[in-house]
């Protein structure tokens, strides 16, 4: 199957080629497919990876996550098959039988014949007791760590954070499918890993970001989604059961 493997990255060069990269390989994921969308304050510096990479795309970004996503949203022609990866995934698992995953080829092909036309991702987390065990369809998150998508010109992001849950609820808006594998999960350092988003922002702007963006999601679809806050003062964002025909 035809499909592009996107990694917006920044500031995280090493652990881009220690991690996802290294887990591409392992998977013998032709790397023609690989697109690098790389800020612009450290583009030149992906360009190395060449070496390594030969037919590997480094492409020149923009600044900010959401304006990477929209960049990335702008670059490729409509219906192309996308797969979308952070730049510091270490692993993604089998939780059925608490190993990694066998063959990433076979999963992205058979996840974009499953979901068809719309969006598709794992469980956040390489724990079964906080995922489903099962496939999914229907109003969910997703998180952007890892997932998939046939990419429509008619989505346009506008949040700097929690942009994984407007572009689901855009595609759910379009009548798009939306499905969860949520027997796959993702091994990573939310949060933690240096570079990235955490460049420009500490814990504390960041969660000042977040809860902004979470307010902006519960005015902007009221009868979508709605917020719970966690003793730290985080508010995180659910998705209401929606009844489908």
């Amino acid at each position: 199957m035809d499909y592009k493997i996107v990694i917006p990255s920044y500031d995280r060069l090493s652990k881009l080629q220690a991690r996802t990269l290294s887990l591409l390989s392992k998977h013998n994921i032709d790397f023609n497919k690989v697109y690098i969308f790389a800020h612009p304050w450290s583009y030149e510096e992906y360009y190395d990876l060449k070496d390594k990479y030969p037919k590997i795309h480094i492409v020149e970004s923009l600044c900010g996550i959401m304006h990477s996503r929209n960049y990335i949203n702008n670059y490729f022609p409509e219906g192309t098959r996308i797969v979308e990866i952070d730049d510091d995934v270490e692993d993604l698992v089998d939780l059925r039988n608490d190993c990694s995953l066998q063959n990433l080829d076979e999963f992205i092909s058979e996840s974009f014949n499953m979901c068809g036309n719309g969006i598709w991702g794992v469980s956040a987390l390489p724990n079964k007791f906080f995922s489903s065990m099962k496939d999914k369809f229907g109003l969910q998150s997703l998180v952007a760590t890892f997932c998939g998508y046939v990419l429509n010109k008619n989505i346009k992001l506008t949040l700097d954070l929690m942009e994984d849950y407007q572009r689901v609820i855009q595609y759910h808006l379009l009548g798009k499918n939306i499905f969860k594998r949520g027997w796959v999960g993702i091994r990573t350092k939310y949060w933690s890993n240096v570079g990235g988003i955490q460049t420009e922002m500490d814990f504390e702007k960041r969660m000042q970001l977040q809860n902004y963006c979470a307010d902006l999601l519960k005015e902007m679809y009221p009868d979508l989604v709605f917020q719970r806050k966690r003793k730290s003062g985080l508010k995180d964002i659910r998705f209401k059961k929606i009844k489908y025909n």
